[in-house]
């Protein structure tokens, strides 16, 4: 009986903390709010956004991220603009910087301790 009790808690507790983990927001959230506000910031409207290969993004926020962002022509791949973005956990944009076009490229800041 004492068992029943157990996985009885354990189910109610599981029910009652599924609509918190249905609405977190993904790192995916996240790129696509960033990829709004630049575009925004810049006045380039209708422009689609692609993951780089080598980005590492594993799911859900956990905290303010930034997000470092290259913006490439669609016909040359050609950067054309530079980006940072700051998101908090609810995948909302706080801050966009943008850059000049000499900066390092997004995979190096990245990887730079600022």
């Amino acid at each position: 009986m004492k068992h029943r009790k157990i996985v009885v808690i354990a189910c109610v507790l599981a029910l009652s903390a599924s609509p918190l983990t249905s609405a977190a927001y993904t790192a995916e959230n996240a790129l696509a709010a960033c990829a709004a506000a630049v575009t925004d910031t810049l006045g380039d409207g209708g422009v689609t956004w692609r993951l780089d290969d080598n980005s590492r993004f594993d799911g859900r926020m956990r905290g303010t991220e930034t997000i470092h962002l290259d913006l490439r022509d669609a016909a040359t791949d050609e950067v054309v603009a530079r980006a940072d973005c700051v998101v908090d956990e609810r995948a909302r944009v706080k801050r966009v910087k943008t850059l000049p076009l000499d900066a390092a490229d997004a995979e190096e800041r990245a990887l730079t301790v600022n």
